[in-house]
């Protein structure tokens, strides 16, 4: 009976795989960065080791498959001994009479031997297919690998910046908690006191326990991360280690340069999970080869060296050479079977490949998203904090008027540090969203097959020359030329950008048939106010443009079409308005496509040349808001929501920058 481990035995084994799990692991130095923290994952995490040793015995599996397609070389020796002799009579086949004495034709003891080497033809078919075979699986455990690589990637990029988050944070969330408790308590006692409606006091303190909820609850969930990274980096537990401060790196949230459809054709062509199939393809039909390698003959050859030391042999040494054929007829019978059954296996191998196929592209897809979804949350919530920051301000400025003041600052500063600690969760968020568009991609960080065996310093290195190129490929530089990511905004109603006559405006303008530059949008229309319709216009006013440098003529149709002749004036002219009617007029559908919207006047002029150079004929609408002048460029405006949806589509697919269609309309009776 097997014995079971001791708890003594189980205790000695823990002690020895503890010392086992960080030998030879160089200690920290400093602070660590995330390029380092990749590195040490690379060189140490135990999940990646195991991958490479997979790898490994699956290599190891491939050349003992490929040492069966040489002969079979056997040596044989034999010994034997006998009591009594092998005695025997004959009988004569002429007479029919059998010897009346006992002969004895060998030895009571002999000694063997035998040399043989012996070769058959299918073996060596069936062998030569199974070597490939292994070799695929072989390739397979280091796609398998390279996944693993992948993830471990992208799992270290999300701890780290949830680390750092709460490193940056740590002293000042404990900071607010504490000043979130005292006013708590002063709440308390005004409300105990009656020296405040007790409505407003329980309100003030049910605000306050929410915020501090949530700001408990962040500071856990990234508390956690930092050992979530040891774990990755394969670091001793209880280490206290810091993390290099690149509070800087907030800021940087560069945009994608490549459309999404070169990120799908770069991940089909990269994609382990892709290459496994393809491999398992391979596997497959070879699979089939072997069924039909089964249906044939075999034929055997075999040469020999012998002896006996038989003493009635006349000859005791000898050579012998043959060969044989054997057919399994059975086999042959059934082969109808076996085949269908091969044929079936490398059916599902394709569609699986093919699922896949569809797998990628969307994954593809729904992390260009995610990126582009958590950029735009990482610039909403800087905006949020900005406003938080300028309120607080206000706040403190008031502080001296009284308790209420003092209270209402507190909560602000809650408000603004619980904030801060959702801009670093969505900055968090943003780098896991980062590191899955890259894992989505498939392209290997290090090219070469075994980084594991580097120092940590040249891997660090080698990453971080990596992100730079990785950088200059997927991403735009900071080039004045560059498209401005367009606001995701739904479209302005019609009357706001072209108000109804007889609700106190002038009735709206034709639009022009000549090219202009900028179209200017006209106030927002005021149906409280009764006002008399204007007398109609004859001579034609220049439309009124803020003091920026003027664009240049544009025409309104599709990028396709021959462009108009520039009109002699500078700026277009409106045509006189038509008279107002007390009736509502039928509205006239029109539709732009908007492909970028900015609020820096001075980048609109670079941004119009560079839509020129790719053969566009852009437009500027201008749209005051509550937050000053924002200008909308258009590439064009359409009389059927058909037409903009095909110039939209072509946008997105030459240029692979997001567009939308904006319903604008006239007004006619």
């Amino acid at each position: 009976m097997v014995p079971a481990i001791s708890r003594q035995e189980q205790a000695r084994l823990a002690e020895r795989d503890q010392e086992e799990l960080f030998v030879g692991q160089q200690a920290l130095s400093g602070p660590l960065t995330l390029h380092e923290a990749m590195a040490r994952a690379i060189r140490y995490n135990l999940d990646l080791r195991l991958k490479r040793m997979e790898e490994v015995l699956a290599k190891g599996q491939e050349d003992v498959a490929r040492l069966d397609m040489l002969p079979r070389l056997t040596l044989a020796a034999g010994y034997s001994d006998r009591a009594p002799d092998t005695s025997s009579v004959s009988r004569s086949m002429a007479t029919g009479q059998v010897s009346s004495e006992p002969t004895v034709s060998r030895n009571s003891t002999s000694t063997t031997g035998d040399l043989t080497m012996s070769w058959n033809l299918l073996d060596f078919g069936m062998s030569y297919f199974q070597s490939r075979q292994e070799g695929n699986k072989a390739l397979i455990q280091g796609e398998y690998r390279r996944k693993a690589l992948h993830n471990l990637l992208k799992d270290v990029r999300f701890a780290y910046w949830k680390a750092a988050a709460a490193q940056w944070l740590e002293r000042e969330v404990a900071v607010i908690l504490k000043s979130s408790d005292e006013a708590l308590a002063i709440a308390r006692k005004v409300e105990s006191e009656n020296l405040r409606s007790p409505v407003h006091a329980l309100q003030f303190q049910l605000g306050l326990l929410e915020i501090v909820r949530q700001l408990e609850k962040s500071r856990a969930d990234l508390a956690i991360a930092k050992e979530e990274l040891a774990a990755l980096i394969n670091l001793e537990p209880g280490v206290a280690y810091q993390l290099a401060d690149d509070a800087a790196a907030m800021e940087r949230l560069p945009e994608l340069g490549v459309p999404v459809t070169e990120l799908e054709r770069l991940a089909l062509s990269s994609r382990p999970e892709l290459r496994i199939e393809h491999y398992q393809a391979r596997i497959e039909t070879d699979e089939t080869r072997k069924a039909i390698a089964r249906l044939f003959p075999g034929l055997e050859f075999a040469v020999s060296e012998s002896y006996d030391d038989n003493a009635f042999l006349v000859y005791q040494h000898w050579a012998q050479a043959g060969a044989r054929l054997s057919w399994n007829l059975v086999r042959v019978m059934t082969r109808g079977s076996q085949m269908d059954l091969a044929s079936r296996r490398e059916n599902v191998v394709q569609i699986r490949r093919l699922v896949l196929h569809m797998a990628v592209l969307s994954q593809t897809r729904i992390a260009w998203h995610e990126y582009l979804a958590a950029r735009e949350n990482v610039q909403r919530l800087r905006t949020e904090g900005d406003t938080r920051r300028r309120l607080q301000e206000h706040t403190a400025n008031r502080g001296e008027l009284g308790m209420d003041s003092q209270l209402s600052y507190v909560h602000n500063v809650a408000a603004a540090a619980l904030g801060r600690v959702q801009q670093y969760e969505a900055f968090a968020r943003y780098q896991s969203a980062l590191g899955r568009l890259f894992t989505s991609i498939g392209l290997d960080p290090l090219s070469d097959e075994e980084p594991g065996k580097e120092s940590v310093a040249r891997l660090t290195r080698r990453l971080r020359e990596h992100d730079t190129l990785w950088g200059e490929r997927f991403f735009r530089s900071e080039s004045p030329n560059r498209l401005v990511t367009p606001v995701a905004m739904a479209p302005l109603p019609f009357e706001e950008l072209f108000p109804v006559p007889g609700k106190g405006v002038a009735a709206p303008p034709e639009l022009p048939a000549a090219p202009v530059q900028v179209v200017a949008e006209p106030p927002p229309a005021q149906p409280e106010k009764k006002a008399e319709p204007p007398a109609v216009q004859t001579e034609e006013k220049p439309m009124a443009l803020p003091p920026r440098p003027v664009v240049g003529a544009a025409p309104l149709e599709h990028p396709s079409a021959q462009p108009e002749e520039k009109p002699e004036a500078s700026v277009a002219r409106m045509p006189p308005p038509t008279p107002a009617s007390p009736d509502i007029p039928e509205t006239v559908f029109r539709y732009a496509v908007q492909v970028a919207s900015t609020m820096d006047g001075a980048g609109v002029d670079p941004l119009i040349a560079h839509l020129r150079s790719k053969g566009y004929h852009p437009v500027v609408n201008q749209v005051s808001g509550s937050d000053g002048l924002h200008y909308q460029i258009w590439i064009g405006r359409y009389a059927g929501n058909s037409e903009a949806e095909t110039a939209r589509e072509e946008f997105q697919r030459k240029e692979g920058q997001p567009a939308f269609v904006r319903p604008i309309g006239r007004s006619r009776k």
